[in-house]
């Protein structure tokens, strides 16, 4: 009979578990789901248009001379081509290297 009653209770916790998940739960109704497309997405490319996923380079963005030491900063950029092969546009991120040499 124990062995039952257990078997029942972790069906109907999964059960509920399951339920809870869900995205159309009645419990989740205050969230809101969106599965399409958004105003934000990008149209499909053409040959003008970037093709794959960008690369990413390090570009020279500033030389100082610091307590005797030259220090130079790097920044990294994702580049995007189009088919050609052509740079369509560059793009800064927020990431950046640090190189410091003794003068």
């Amino acid at each position: 009979m124990k062995k039952r009653l257990s078997a029942i209770i972790v069906i109907v916790l999964l059960a509920f578990i399951a339920y809870v998940e869900t995205p159309t739960a009645k419990i989740n109704e205050d969230y809101v789901y969106f599965y399409g497309e958004t105003a934000e997405s990008e149209t499909a490319s053409t040959s003008a248009d970037v093709y794959g996923a960008p690369e990413l380079e390090y570009k020279l963005e500033n030389t100082k001379v610091e307590n005797g030491f030259v220090i130079e900063t790097y920044r990294e950029y994702e580049i995007y081509k189009n088919r050609e092969g052509e740079v369509v546009k560059n793009v800064p991120t927020s990431n950046r290297e640090y190189l410091r040499y003794k003068q």
